[in-house]
């Protein structure tokens, strides 16, 4: 008999829910979908663009010159580095537009070394905006962890309010007739804590997988600037020929 009332309890307890511990109950419900549709989109999403930064890491470093994986969406679209590759070598184009239009006769087109600040700048936009985009959604498990034990609380203290405001107006301050609502206040709290706990370990492993892939493109980021410069950079012909100067003479 013992066995058969501790597997009904949680049973019992719902069925003793007041109308407060159900909206509650409710929107703890809401918060839970909403944090695990989270974790396993993010889950699925992070390992995606792992796997294809994997792929674009392995064809720069084979790429001879650092624009030749310009405009690849269709092979490295979704990949946390080809953005910032992206904005880098866009900014990088325009700077030779304006300071080497026309290529040496060895093929190479060299800006001078004064305007690699745009470059720089431009791939600090393009980290900036992949740690927004990997950090989406994030914000719903850090509400999740601090808001569901509070908000399973509230239902709790409501619960427990109604009991004792009825206890008190029928006049029977006993065990049997507290039990049932306490009870039914109590499941708010524990379904609280189960809406918290799966968000917390969730956030910290989504967090440590994020900050791997922000410092490997911190990493690309300083690679990427070296091969501009040692391609594309520091012709001191080229800043003595830039277009102000040419004009100059």
């Amino acid at each position: 008999m013992e066995t058969a009332h501790a597997e009904s309890a949680i049973l019992f307890a719902l069925k003793h829910m007041t109308k407060e511990g159900l909206v509650t109950m409710s929107l703890l419900v809401l918060m839970s979908l909403a944090s695990w549709t989270v974790i396993v989109g993010k889950a699925f999403g992070l390992r995606r663009q792992r796997r294809l930064a994997d792929r674009f890491y392995e064809a720069f470093q084979k790429a001879s010159d650092p624009l030749e994986l310009i405009d690849r969406d269709a092979d490295f679209e979704g990949a946390p580095p080809y953005s910032v590759y992206d904005y880098a070598s866009r900014e990088l184009l325009k700077q030779l537009e304006r300071f080497a239009p026309a290529a040496k006769a060895n093929g190479a087109r060299r800006a001078p070394s004064r305007v690699m600040a745009a470059v720089r700048a431009a791939m600090e936009r393009g980290i900036g905006d992949e740690g927004i985009r990997l950090g989406s959604g994030m914000v719903i498990l850090a509400l999740c962890i601090s808001g569901g034990p509070f908000v399973g609380l509230t239902g709790t203290v409501f619960g427990v309010m109604e009991t004792f405001g009825g206890v008190a107006q029928a006049g029977q301050a006993n065990l049997s007739a507290m039990a049932p609502g306490v009870a039914g206040a109590l499941v708010n709290t524990i379904v609280g804590l189960i809406v918290a706990i799966p968000a917390l370990f969730a956030y910290n492993l989504l967090t440590k997988s994020i900050q791997g892939i922000q410092v490997g493109l911190q990493g690309f980021a300083g690679d990427l600037e070296a091969r501009i410069i040692a391609e594309h950079y520091g012709d001191d012909r080229g800043e003595r020929e830039s277009p102000k100067l040419a004009a100059s003479h």
